[in-house]
């Protein structure tokens, strides 16, 4: 409940200003390091490993003024599958930030500060963009069985990839993306204590993988649009 109260207050928050879009994705993402050490007594092919995740998010939209490059600072949530794997149930969920540039490579020049909706040409040259964004992320993790053990840790990264802008009105804009995120090695802390006498009480694992996204973009000050 905590994750949808803390969006609900963002989204009052964020509904004072004039333009802002609600995210969610889904994906698949590899903790190889993670996974190994909970396959480590298991001589059998590997399953997934907290492989599934889905996003929520929040981001605040603004621009250049003379070029199509647009900016989406963004808060979300993510709540990855569990997994049970030799006696333990492995869980784990973060709190993302990211900083997305979106850059309108085929309609670069445009300075229409207009809704995709009423700009002028086909729906592929004024709404296709490549996307990146540096990202942080601080996880929440557990491990359950013949013990319990729960932590934090702190994920520093980066996602691209490209998407469309669809215009269903003068308010209102989906788009579709995709996207590739990974993120550098973390420590998840007392994790290794699973095992009797451990070298390093924590586990280094980065993460990486393939998300599907879909942004709902508001524009409330429509009215006050400049056509070309």
């Amino acid at each position: 409940m905590r994750p949808i109260l803390v969006l609900s207050l963002l989204i009052t928050s964020l509904s004072v200003f004039a333009q802002f879009g609600i995210r969610a994705g889904y994906g698949s993402t590899s903790f190889k390091d993670w996974e190994g050490f909970a396959y480590r007594r298991i001589d059998v092919n590997k399953a997934s490993f907290l492989n599934s995740g889905l996003n929520v998010g929040l981001d605040y939209w603004f621009r250049l003024k003379k070029r199509r490059i647009e900016f989406m600072p963004e808060l979300g949530y993510t709540q990855f599958a569990s997994s049970s794997v030799d006696g333990y149930k492995y869980s784990l969920s973060s709190f993302n930030a990211y900083f997305n540039v979106h850059a309108y490579v085929l309609d670069l020049a445009e300075d229409c500060n207009c809704p995709t909706f009423s700009k002028q040409g086909n729906t592929i040259k004024k709404g296709f963009f490549l996307h990146a964004a540096p990202l942080f992320r601080y996880y929440v993790h557990k491990a359950e069985g013949s013990q319990s053990i729960s932590g934090n840790t702190t994920g520093i990264g980066f996602r691209a990839g490209a998407g469309i802008d669809i215009g269903l009105s003068d308010f209102f804009t989906l788009t579709p993306m995709v996207a590739y995120e990974a993120t550098g090695k973390s420590n998840w802390k007392d994790l290794a204590t699973l095992d009797t006498n451990p070298a390093e009480p924590d586990i280094k694992s980065s993460g990486s993988g393939l998300y599907g996204l879909m942004r709902l973009g508001f524009r409330l000050n429509s009215n006050n649009r400049r056509r070309r």
